[in-house]
């Protein structure tokens, strides 16, 4: 975790190179995220609602096209029915999952994300735009809910993986309120393609589809 703002800094020397018109974003947005099974033993059995917070960082190189990247944390999740018996390692105790019950997964990730934004010309006081990229992910938290066992945030430290990649579309219009301001209301969709889990016995991808709510200054 020391390392991370050494991360941050190498990815945006290169950016920040070709600086020629940059803009920032704060957003706070909402978001709905499930997990995909990988392997039979497992199956979905709804989504988790959560917030991914932080900024975005566009460096326009043409009027309309601009390298994007930022810095979020993202509190998401998920949950899993296990149709087989399951050993986990919580933060102090093992205990075996008996076929049937679900786990509840709350996780928060610190979020990297890399990628290109396309921006119509301004129609009155409105632009559209769409944006597409990958992301790196870093897990920060991650804790489960058991409930039928009486396991309440239940550290899942040494079962989840600490990294994670990503790639994401979106698409949204910005509104302005006059001068560089405007206001951000869009959607992004969300795919991370490496295994959540160190656990051996399954194999599951998380997935979240988000409502973009944000400032653009």
């Amino acid at each position: 975790m020391k390392n991370i703002p050494l991360i941050v800094a190498f990815t945006l020397i290169p950016f920040l190179s070709y600086a020629q018109g940059i803009r920032f974003t704060v957003f706070a947005d909402p978001q709905v995220a499930w997990l995909k099974p990988e392997t039979r033993n497992i199956e979905n059995t709804g989504v988790r609602a959560g917030f991914d917070i932080g900024f975005e960082m566009d460096n326009y190189f043409h009027d309309n096209y601009a390298f994007s990247t930022g810095l979020s944390i993202n509190n998401t999740g998920g949950k899993l029915r296990f149709s087989e018996p399951v050993a986990f390692e919580f933060k102090n105790f093992k205990d075996t999952i008996s076929p049937g019950n679900i786990v509840i997964y709350r996780l928060q990730y610190l979020n990297l994300p890399l990628g290109m934004k396309f921006t119509t010309r301004e129609i009155g006081y409105t632009t559209i735009f769409v944006k597409l990229g990958m992301g790196a992910h870093i897990n920060i938290k991650s804790h489960a809910d058991i409930r039928p066992v009486g396991i309440n945030n239940g550290s899942l430290r040494n079962e989840i993986n600490l990294f994670n990649l990503s790639y994401h579309i979106g698409s949204g219009i910005q509104y302005s309120l006059g001068g560089q301001t405007s206001v951000i209301a869009g959607f992004e969709f969300r795919h991370r393609f490496v295994d959540i889990a160190e656990n051996d016995s399954y194999n599951a991808l998380l997935n979240s589809v988000s409502l973009r709510l944000g400032v653009l200054f």
